[in-house]
């Protein structure tokens, strides 16, 4: 009876503790510089247009038109306005591709068009926070001192 009550007791007590996601300072220095490393463009964005351009499966692709607010890698500038593919679970609200977001993106070149196409890396888009933009300039800063060492 008292493992009954225990485990009742820490199953109503458990949505109480807060998960290591919702900490402001999650992600870690390294997980957002793993991340960093593995793409092409790092950027904080203000999404302005979101809309599904196809289904496969249980997934939706979705096409992002963005400015970008801050940039910390790549080729885009503050106030640059240009597209990026989110591919995503079947059935999210327009609403979670609204807003400002911090997004990871990769660039493929596509020989027909003669462009870069961008959509983002897996599981990289957060929302922004000051902890977030802080470490991502000093990771800026980091990458920019080693390019200008001789």
């Amino acid at each position: 009876m008292r493992t009954v009550v225990k485990v009742i007791v820490l199953v109503l007590l458990l949505p109480l503790c807060p998960s290591g996601q919702d900490k402001q300072d999650w992600p870690s220095l390294a997980y957002l510089r793993n991340d960093y490393k593995s793409v092409s463009v790092v950027a904080h964005v203000l999404i302005r247009e979101a809309e599904i351009t196809g289904r496969v499966g249980g997934y939706e692709n979705w096409r992002i038109s963005c400015e970008v607010l801050e940039s910390f890698k790549g080729r885009f500038r503050r106030h640059d306005v240009f597209e990026y593919f989110h591919g995503a679970e079947a059935g999210l609200k327009k609403e979670y591709f609204t807003g400002e977001k911090i997004v990871f993106l990769l660039a493929d070149y596509e020989e027909r068009k003669k462009a870069f196409r961008y959509s983002v890396l897996e599981n990289s888009t957060l929302p922004p926070t000051e902890d977030r933009v802080r470490k991502l300039r000093a990771i800026r800063r980091s990458y920019a001192k080693r390019r200008s060492k001789p």
